[in-house]
């Protein structure tokens, strides 16, 4: 079979492609991706925002901030990811300006932004 082949393959892709990785060679690689980043998460209070705050941390975020205007669900979710790690602000992304404060209070309160996950939804009233 080849010299390389040390030990009886598990799988055809195992003699087709010996110098890959496998994917639990990854795991720590991956978890550690976001190593030390801050990321502010519009949209961040329930759903896909909140799913993704938590992701972030688990792949090693210093910091999330949630923005949203549900500010019950975002303090809680906030409170539930740890006050040392998380923070809620309340923001409508429909307004410039608390769009730009939210950035500056980031900014200010973890000393860099390095992800803006805009996941706000915007709905038109009738």
């Amino acid at each position: 079979m080849g010299q390389w082949l040390t030990q009886q393959p598990s799988s055809t892709l195992d003699i087709c492609i010996p110098f890959l990785p496998k994917m639990t060679d990854l795991l720590p690689q991956i978890k550690n991706k976001l190593h030390e980043k801050v990321a502010i998460v519009t949209g961040g209070a329930s759903g896909l925002g909140e799913v993704t705050a938590r992701h972030f941390i688990n792949h090693g975020a210093h910091a999330v901030v949630i923005a949203d205007v549900q500010d019950k669900k975002g303090q809680n979710v906030a409170t539930s990811i740890g006050p040392d790690r998380c923070t809620y602000i309340h923001c409508d992304v429909t307004d410039e300006d608390q769009v730009k404060s939210l950035v500056d209070s980031t900014v200010s309160l973890y000393g860099q932004l390095d992800i803006m996950f805009s996941n706000a939804g915007i709905s038109k009233r009738l």
